[in-house]
């Protein structure tokens, strides 16, 4: 695949938090029903208008790790639940969600479940009793929506969500693989600090863990002010190019333990450098990057109060693969290096979704019967969690193929949802629809199968359904519809006696007229 290709960068950028704008700051606590302020100085609001199904909990606050883990959204019923946000303005964003069981149901029985964005497998989320967890993508919007759902994968496994974290990056960032592929970071670190730096010191809330240190490398401090005007790239922020580790002996390699999987994967990594002090003029420190022990970049001469940014996109590791930092024959001084960040580049491209003519019908449906709004999350996508109540086919942009509404407390007029031109049954029976069946029903190419039996439908058949070829047509069970070739007999306010020659007449039409339809194949 062309994205497999391998491609190396080399970004040259002054890491300030210079000349940036983010579109969206959102922070949800699932499970709250109140808004509050984290120690990070964070914002995070109640989930009430970002979803619409599952049940609230509270985790005793001396077990959870921070306050908005204290609380969590637990999802019972259906095979995934989904929380929606809209009306965003489409580019590069970063998710991240939450997870902190905490025994929250006194069961001591952590689940292991799956989690969507968008449509797309994100991860299989593994939880545990006393830890808590997150995942994290960064990806270019389809849409001008987000959703992000969980679904049960195990029997008596319940899915549940503590937080979720959505931040706009800029456009440039993180620009160097293909917009169709997400990137799940590995690792995100700063070296040489002993502490975790996230928001505000990184204006897009990024997670950077402290280094570990190992194999002689030593933590060292710089004195640089980083006050320079330059645009950055990815934007690391000063915070973590105030520390790095280093080696004592000036021609000793240093070794980036990266902890790459068992499988082959196409990683994107950045690196980041720093000088941390004014060198004199007899001192160089120049090192280039070897990747399983050969060269692997030019020679990299970190900048003192601006920073250098190696990145590395589209190749594919192991974990056999190994990078280190090898000093050149001219240098003085040790490698060293301040940060760096690992992604896996997803397998598969960012779905386009479900089809947008099936979304806008669904969506019609959905506005008309309050009973169906508790679905939410790409209908069709992934498989197999389609929504309950549709199914779909396995195009590339899925089509929705059916319709399966039976008893499901539908009540009123059918809306318009014409634009599904690729459902072949439509099972509307058992519910309370009233009013005449839509003629676009007859119109829809495909459509194979109709019932609409025991519902409050009145009128007549539509020529359209009545004299389609091949449709097979269910309508017993309402009194107020008749065919084209018998006259309607509408239902009065006060029935007639019981006697009455009308009624009788009626009745005989009725019973004719649904002793054929169940079995005809109307030619």
């Amino acid at each position: 695949m062309a994205y497999r290709c391998f491609t190396i960068c080399l970004v040259f950028s002054l890491c300030t938090s210079l000349s940036i704008s983010a579109d969206v700051f959102l922070s949800i606590d699932c499970g709250s029903s109140t808004s509050s302020k984290d120690r990070n100085g964070i914002d995070w609001v109640a989930d009430d208008k970002y979803v619409q199904t599952g049940e609230s909990h509270s985790v005793k606050a001396y077990n959870s790790f921070n306050q908005v883990l204290d609380s969590l959204r637990v999802f019972t019923t259906g095979k995934k639940n989904c929380y929606h946000i809209d009306s965003l303005k489409k580019g590069r964003v970063l998710l991240r969600a939450h997870f902190y069981y905490g025994n929250y149901d006194g069961k001591s029985s952590p689940p292991t479940f799956a989690l969507h964005f968008d449509g797309n497998d994100w991860a299989q989320v593994e939880t545990s009793s006393n830890m808590s967890y997150y995942h994290e993508v960064t990806y270019v919007m389809k849409k001008n929506t987000i959703s992000v759902c969980v679904a049960q994968t195990d029997a008596g496994q319940f899915p549940f969500i503590s937080a979720l974290a959505v931040r706009s990056l800029e456009s440039y960032m993180y620009s160097h693989i293909d917009v169709n592929y997400p990137l799940f970071p590995w690792t995100r670190v700063a070296y040489g600090t002993n502490t975790t730096i996230r928001y505000r010191e990184d204006f897009y809330d990024r997670i950077w863990n402290p280094g570990y240190l190992g194999n002689g490398s030593i933590p060292v401090s710089s004195d640089a002010l980083f006050s320079g005007v330059t645009t950055p790239d990815d934007l690391p922020p000063p915070a973590v190019l105030k520390n790095a580790i280093t080696k004592t002996r000036p021609n000793a390699s240093l070794d980036l333990f990266m902890d790459f999987t068992s499988y082959p994967w196409p990683v994107y990594i950045n690196l980041y450098f720093s000088e941390v002090t004014r060198l004199q003029p007899n001192q160089n420190r120049s090192f280039r990057v070897f990747k399983d022990n050969k060269s692997f970049s030019d020679p990299i001469l970190p900048p003192y109060g601006d920073c250098f940014e190696l990145s590395i996109s589209n190749v594919t590791v192991s974990s056999k693969t190994t990078f280190s930092l090898v000093p050149t024959n001219v240098s003085t001084l040790p490698p060293l290096i301040n940060a760096m960040e690992i992604f896996g580049i997803g397998y598969y491209p960012l779905t386009d979704g479900t089809n947008k003519k099936d979304a806008e019908g669904l969506a019609s449906l959905q506005n008309s019967f309050h009973v169906l709004q508790g679905w939410s999350g790409d209908p069709c996508l992934p498989s197999p969690y389609t929504w309950d109540w549709i199914k779909c086919n396995n195009d590339p942009m899925p089509r929705v193929t059916a319709l399966l509404l039976s008893g499901y407390g539908l009540s009123g007029l059918l809306p318009d949802f014409s634009s599904m031109d690729s459902l072949q049954a439509i099972d509307l029976h058992n519910n309370s629809l009233r009013g005449p069946i839509p003629d676009f029903l007859g119109t829809l190419p495909n459509l194979k199968t109709l019932n609409v039996a025991n519902n409050q439908l009145n009128g007549t058949i539509p020529a359209s359904l009545s004299t389609k070829k091949g449709l097979i047509l269910t309508i017993v069970d309402n009194p107020g519809l008749c065919t084209p070739n018998t006259s309607c007999q509408i239902p009065a306010t006060d029935p007639p006696p019981a006697n009455s020659s009308i009624k009788k007449k009626t009745n005989i039409l009725e019973l004719l007229f649904a002793a054929m339809i169940p079995s005809i194949i109307i030619l």
